[in-house]
C-alpha cells in the first residue's frame, strides 16, 4: 500500500496513495490503522482518501474496524477528502450514518478539536 503518514500533535493523519482500497490493499491499511491504534502517542486517526476511486467490501472493512478501534478507546476517527464515487458507496451500504466524514483533514481537525474542546 502507498501511502503517507504525518503527525499533528495527538493526530495521525493517514492517505492512502492507491487508486484502488480493495482485497489487494485492505490488509496493509488494517495492518497500519493497528499499528496507529495501539499507538500511546497519537490519540486520534483522520484517513484522507482523496487518491482513492475504487473500494470494494475489503476496503470498507479496514474503514469498520478502523471506526470500531478507535469508537472503543474513546477516540476519534474521522474519514475526509471522499471522492464522490466511494461517497456513494459509503451511501447505498449506509456507512455515511455510522463513520465520521469530514470534506478534508483540516475540518477533521477542527472537529476533533471541537469535540475534545480543545483549541
Amino acid at each position: 500500500m502507498n501511502y503517507e503518514l504525518e503527525h499533528d500533535g495527538n493526530i495521525s493523519l493517514l492517505t492512502v496513495k492507491n487508486e484502488k482500497l480493495d482485497s489487494v490493499v485492505a490488509p496493509d491499511l488494517k495492518s497500519q490503522i493497528i499499528i496507529l491504534a495501539n499507538s500511546t502517542e497519537q490519540e486520534h486517526l483522520i484517513l484522507d482518501l482523496s487518491h482513492v476511486e475504487f473500494a470494494d467490501s475489503s476496503g470498507l472493512s479496514a474503514l469498520l474496524l478502523a471506526h470500531r478501534l478507535y469508537r472503543d478507546s474513546n477516540r476519534h476517527f474521522i474519514i475526509c477528502s471522499v471522492p464522490e464515487r466511494i461517497d456513494e458507496l459509503l451511501k447505498i451500504s449506509q456507512l455515511d450514518h455510522v463513520l465520521t466524514i469530514t470534506g478534508n483533514p483540516e475540518m477533521a481537525k477542527d472537529f476533533i478539536s471541537d469535540a475534545s474542546g480543545t483549541p
